[in-house]
């Protein structure tokens, strides 16, 4: 049973009300990005007290780490909504197949710098 383009688009989560996020994933990705916040905080005190430039690159590398993981963890929520909405059958293992692909995907990106 294949949808049209229509009906796909509406069980986008972006096209939802909410993103049905539970709030215990909610805490979880506000306390990481708390964590980048205050390794971003670093990062401009590095710049202010004029640091070598690897150090301050070593923490950049940090924070680009530490966002990733976010988007990660994001887009596992985003695949599974979506998977979910649509119906279709072995909805998760489709949801983490992708996600593993995903994470391959960033981590390669990652590896080639």
């Amino acid at each position: 049973m294949e949808m049209d383009t229509m009906e796909s688009m509406a069980s986008f989560p972006e096209n939802q009300k909410s993103s049905y996020m539970a709030p215990k994933e909610r805490v979880s990705i506000q306390m990481r990005l708390n964590r980048i916040e205050g390794q971003v905080r670093g990062v401009q005190r590095q710049v202010e007290r004029d640091e070598y430039c690897d150090k301050i690159f070593n923490q950049l590398e940090a924070v680009h780490s530490a966002l990733n993981a976010v988007g990660v963890v994001l887009m596992s929520h985003h695949l599974k909504a979506y998977a979910a909405n649509t119906g279709l059958k072995n909805n998760n293992t489709i949801a983490d197949e992708m996600l593993r692909t995903l994470t391959i995907l960033v981590m390669r990106r990652d590896e080639e710098k």
